[in-house]
């Protein structure tokens, strides 16, 4: 066994997680929650993810169920939470070509759909649909 049989060995056995089946996949959802949360807000802003699929709360107790840990995450400083906004990604989306040089494959395509609840996503009824995160606020 050479040494980099050996090293690709201790690294599928130690890096990678349990179950994996060898195909690596990521999706930027929340990344793009994020984004969207920040850019409608100044200060500590924070994407949660909202599961309206299965009974979700309002936004407005997600964020406030989650205040310790946002606090905690900037060091205690700020004192209170809320949220601001609501947000959904529309997850079944096209799939285009990447674009690693300066042409831009699959130009004038559409890929993702999201919307913006404003302040209304933060009261969505309790086990509907809508903003699947909650943009939330310390402060």
């Amino acid at each position: 066994m050479n040494i980099q049989t050996t090293l690709l060995s201790i690294f599928v056995c130690v890096l990678l997680p349990k179950g994996y089946d060898g195909t690596l996949t990521y999706n930027y959802f929340d990344e793009m929650a994020q984004s969207y949360c920040a850019s409608q807000s100044s200060g500590w802003v924070f994407a949660l993810r909202r599961d309206c699929a299965r009974g979700a709360d309002t936004c407005n107790n997600i964020c406030a169920s989650a205040k310790n840990a946002i606090l905690a995450s900037i060091s205690n400083q700020r004192t209170r939470v809320s949220c601001f906004d609501g947000y959904h990604v529309g997850k079944n989306h096209n799939r285009i070509r990447d674009n690693p040089s300066t042409a831009q494959p699959d130009s004038n395509t559409v890929i993702f759909k999201t919307y913006g609840y404003g302040s209304g996503g933060c009261t969505w009824k309790a086990n509907h649909c809508g903003p699947n995160y909650c943009c939330c606020k310390a402060f």
